[in-house]
């Protein structure tokens, strides 16, 4: 059984500025990426425009040019950057001991590993304060499988979706994924989608007005509360 990973990170990392001032070209392609992010999830990759982008960061259009090469070159960065966020997210889960349950088929402690995963992404979905800007993006490509879908789905979604798969298959004792495990990764992943894309229907139903530590509290509890629902479903 292959070890499980979160995504790789960036095989292919943006160019940096060799000359004195990383931290001065680090802030200025960061501000690109943000600026770029928010422009494709509002108007998609046909209608975003590199002079919006720049403007909106601050940036003159060589700058873009010199850290991404061309509009498609920032979308594509926008996209490894979303991954990257994931894993970065994730980096504190053992995979060492994740595989080390799933290879022993141990119910409860995959149960943990999936309550440990739902947490991790509803901290990442809904428990930033930019997390609406990428998070619209990613919606976007949902839709519409731009330029970026590709490195969403080999990279993010295909291998997110597996590693729940395989846990939702180790919470009920079994070492080989079914449809139905795979369903309730999807099932799973899908719940969260209202504290995200559908976050200002899900504040107001709630009465929240914002999603603070509190509130993140309520929602690894519904995590929780989900997980187990997969190992009541054991047999």
């Amino acid at each position: 059984m292959a070890s499980p990973s979160v995504p790789p990170g960036n095989p292919a990392a943006p160019r940096r500025d060799a000359r004195s001032g990383y931290a001065k070209g680090e802030e200025t392609r960061r501000a690109i990426l943000t600026a770029a992010l928010a422009e494709f999830g509002e108007h998609g990759f046909a209608n975003a425009t590199t002079r919006r982008i720049t403007q909106a960061a601050g940036v003159t259009l060589p700058s873009l040019a010199y850290y991404f090469g061309n509009k498609e070159g920032v979308y594509l960065a926008c996209a490894n950057e979303i991954v990257d966020r994931y894993v970065r997210q994730m980096a504190s889960i053992s995979v060492a001991g994740l595989t080390e349950a799933l290879e022993r088929g141990d119910s409860a402690a995959c149960r943990d590993y999936l309550k440990q995963l739902l947490r991790h992404l509803i901290q990442l979905l809904a428990g930033s304060d930019d997390a609406l800007t990428w998070t619209t993006f990613v919606a976007r490509e949902l839709r519409e499988q731009g330029p970026a879908f590709a490195i969403l789905y080999e990279r993010l979604w295909e291998p997110g979706v597996r590693l729940l798969a395989r846990l939702a298959a180790g919470v009920r004792g079994a070492r080989t994924v079914r449809d139905a495990d795979t369903i309730d990764a999807l099932l799973l992943i899908s719940s969260l989608v209202a504290f995200y894309t559908g976050r200002a229907v899900s504040l107001r139903t709630l009465g929240w007005e914002k999603i603070g530590d509190h509130e993140l509290q309520a929602l690894f509890a519904a995590a929780d509360r989900l997980a187990d629902g997969v190992s009541d479903r054991a047999g």
